[in-house]
């Protein structure tokens, strides 16, 4: 109840500033409607496992601006049908961004949000790829994306998983997973040279026996529900115009109802962020996590990121790494590392193709391997997918896209998902 308080609390401050004195509003709602097959909707194991669906998804969008503030204001609502097999399918997620510089050398944000997701399932947002979408690398740097020409105003490096696959031993039980959440990130540019960056969070993270599915239930209910809390802290250092580096370090505590799952975890990490040419920027971070868990002693851990991206007029791609300590919904922490990348091609100026894949691993703590096994559950996970869309009016487009996902590990009879849908995407109201 604590954490909920202080979450409507954050939700407050950050509608509030923005609400006061606002000189532009936009509004805008994308629609989207799709026919689909997928061959294992819900990851579960057996036989017989594909069927057709119907997909609806609403994202409306609210942005007030400022000179020196904006807030953001979002939703997403997403259903399946399914013609056979299996229940309605629905995820939904809100919440608010707010961005504001009170000097020429300070920027901040607050932000609010919520989520309700089937794990698992095929439009759960854990299976929603970024889309990385064509720069002009003529165009001016933007602060923290690296894009454009120009010296480099970085961000802290993201160090969050291209893929969160922290329940991946959740995938095929029909749970559901219901997360609130809140933080805040300030930066400060000390020097021509010298930035220092700051950043919070805190997570309630509900499990519940969803049994979406016609043949699933839960697995553990609510017995591995977590409150997560903690910060980083962060300095950087301009060598060059094209080269930044620094140090970070972080805390992050996660307290869970079940016995035994609380974790501590400090981390030390060297970053870097660096521009090869007009093209190419790296961004890395390289350290260890030092991980303790009420079970077992405390274990130091390798931990880091990498993101190497070369940004085009008419491509852009990009391959990542991420090794951090997550929080799951079995088991308490799990170390999981990812590797992927993304690529996106604009074949004409109304049509785009996009590609992406990535595998993630997820590493039981030492002791917990006997339970695993014996739930039969795996620990390594891999997809790819191909996107097409085609601008047919200026606010309608057709969306196409197929994709492949596999469970791996665990001894589960547990076929592939792979499948496609097709549909048409619609933009009310604001167009930019």
């Amino acid at each position: 109840m604590r954490a909920r308080a202080y979450l409507a609390l954050c939700a407050a401050t950050v509608a509030m500033p923005a609400f006061a004195q606002t000189t532009e509003t936009r509004l805008s709602t994308d629609v989207s409607s799709t026919l689909g097959y997928s061959n294992n909707p819900f990851s579960v194991n057996g036989s017989n496992t594909g069927a057709g669906f119907v997909s609806v998804d609403i994202r409306p969008q609210l942005r007030l601006l400022r000179e020196r503030s904006s807030l953001t204001i979002s939703a997403d609502a997403n259903v399946q049908q399914y013609v056979n097999k299996y229940n309605r399918s629905d995820n939904y997620s809100g919440g608010a961004v707010y961005a504001f510089t009170p000097s020429e050398h300070i920027n901040a944000s607050l932000s609010a949000a919520f989520q309700s997701s089937l794990i698992g399932s095929t439009n759960a947002p854990s299976n929603q790829f970024a889309v990385v979408t064509p720069i002009d690398p003529t165009a001016p740097v933007s602060p923290g994306t690296g894009a454009g020409t120009g010296a480099i105003v970085t961000n802290p490096v993201d160090t969050s998983p291209i893929y969160n696959g922290t329940d991946i031993g959740l995938f095929g039980t029909g749970a559901r997973r219901r997360t609130i959440n809140g933080g805040g990130t300030v930066s400060a540019i000390l020097s021509a040279h010298d930035i220092v960056n700051a950043s919070a969070f805190i997570i309630d993270s509900r499990y519940s026996n969803g049994a979406n599915t016609a043949n699933v239930g839960g697995l553990l209910g609510n017995r591995d529900n977590y409150t997560g809390y903690g910060g980083t802290v962060g300095y950087s250092r301009q060598f060059t115009a094209n080269i930044q580096a620094g140090l970070q370090g972080s805390a992050s505590k996660y307290n869970y109802d079940t016995t035994n799952g609380d974790t501590t975890v400090y981390s030390v990490q060297a970053t870097t962020t660096a521009r090869v040419n007009a093209y190419w920027t790296v961004n890395g971070a390289i350290g260890v996590s030092f991980i303790e868990r009420q079970t077992g002693k405390s274990d130091p851990a390798l931990s880091g990121s990498l993101a190497l991206c070369r940004r085009g007029v008419r491509s852009a791609y990009c391959l990542n790494a991420n090794r951090s300590v997550q929080p799951t919904g079995i088991l308490g922490t799990q170390i999981s590392t990812t590797v992927g990348g993304n690529y996106t091609y604009r074949l004409t100026e109304r049509s785009n193709i996009g590609a992406t894949a990535d595998y993630s691993r997820n590493t039981t703590p030492p002791g917990l391997n006997g339970p695993i096994n014996t739930l039969g559950i795996g620990n390594e996970y891999g997809r790819a997918m191909v996107n097409y869309d085609r601008q047919l009016r200026q606010r309608l487009r057709f969306i196409a896209s197929a994709n492949y996902r596999q469970i791996f590990g665990g001894n589960l009879n547990r076929p592939s998902d792979f499948g496609g849908q097709v549909g048409l995407a619609l933009r009310l109201g604001d167009y930019r």
